[in-house]
Parts: C-alpha cells; structure tokens; sequence
C-alpha cells in the first residue's frame, strides 16, 4: 500500500516537473495540450493518492480522470508529437479540435459503457507516435529518438498494467510512465538539435 501511494506521488511530482521545466518556451497552444496530457497524468496519480488513504467519496471523479488519462491524453500527446517532429506549433483550430475529438472520444465510450475500446485508444496513440517519430529518425532528428524511448516505456508500462497483479508490492506502472515523461521532455529540449552529426 505505502509502495504504491509512493510510486503514485513520484509519477504526479514528475509529470508535473515536467512540464513545468520543459514546456515553457512552447506557444501558448502547444502548451496547452502538452499540459493536457502531463497535467492529466498528474491530477489522476494525486487524485487516487488521496483516495488511496481514505477519502472514498473520490472513487468516481478517480475513475473520471483515469479515463480521461486513457482518452483525452494520449489524442493530445499524438498531436504533440507530430508537432514536436514536424517543427510546427499548435494553432488554435488544431487545439481545440485535438480537445474537441479527446472529449468526443471520452464521452462516447463512456456514454455507451465500451470499457474495452477505452483501454485501446492509448496503445494505438502510442503507435501512431512511434511511426511518426519514425520518420523524425529518418530526417535524424535527435528529439525522435527520445520519443521514441518515451513511446517504448510508455507501452511497456501499459502492457505491466494489464498483466501485473495489484498484490505486487512495487508498483512499476507509475515509474515507467514517469521515466517516459521525462523522455518526452527531453524529446523537447533536443527539438532541433541533430542526431550524428
């Protein structure tokens, strides 16, 4: 219990570290859905800290946010990446469409009770932003190689979500996803920089 209330508190400290040192020199709606997707990860984790030691009338707004986490988020960090690869900003349209289609998304499936099709949406964002930083490789962009490390440990911990079993002590689901944000601000900070020069 004390592990895992710990590895939640690690995982909100970091992705809010996160964002607030690496995503300041971003225009406003870059930053924006960077926050979407940090901010996201962050309030859930603290959210369920605070659940976690007794404050049961949580539950549903815990739920919420993990949803959220599994929907809106992931739709935001594709969009992200694609602009963190192709070197182009977030204009308002495509920010308010990116937060438009996450919502959309999340009320829909939440709507009609399809739990199965919210654990997918995160593991097919995750590839669409391998492929896309994929191609940021082939321009030897430094930054796509950090995505894609981020984007690796981002499935590993997804996959150790599904098969790890909740009376394993050490929860590594929340450092995972801390290590990956950490990868993602990174991806950030090297943004123009080139691979082998």
């Amino acid at each position: 219990m004390i592990t895992h209330i710990l590895s939640e508190l690690i995982l909100s400290i970091t992705s809010f570290a996160v964002f607030i040192i690496y995503f300041q020199q971003k225009t406003i709606y870059t930053r924006l859905l960077w926050g979407v997707f940090l901010i996201t990860i962050a309030l859930t984790a603290l959210l369920t800290v605070v659940w976690s030691i007794g404050v049961d009338a949580l539950s549903p707004v815990v739920y919420s946010f993990r949803r959220l986490e599994n929907t809106l988020a992931p739709i935001c960090m594709m969009i992200v990446t694609w602009g963190l690869i192709s070197h182009t900003e977030v204009t308002r349209f495509v920010f308010w469409g990116t937060i438009g289609t996450g919502a959309g998304l999340y009320f829909g499936l939440v709507w009609y009770r399809m739990e199965a099709l919210i654990q997918v949406v995160q593991p097919l964002c995750i590839v669409i932003s391998m492929i896309i930083a994929c191609f940021g490789l082939i321009k030897r962009q430094k930054s796509a190689l950090w995505v894609i490390f981020a984007m690796t440990v981002l499935a590993l911990s997804s996959k150790l979500r599904l098969v790890v079993r909740a009376e394993v002590t050490i929860d590594p689901y929340h450092v995972l996803v801390a290590i990956s944000t950490i990868f993602l601000g990174k991806a950030v900070q090297f943004e123009h920089k080139t691979l082998f020069k």
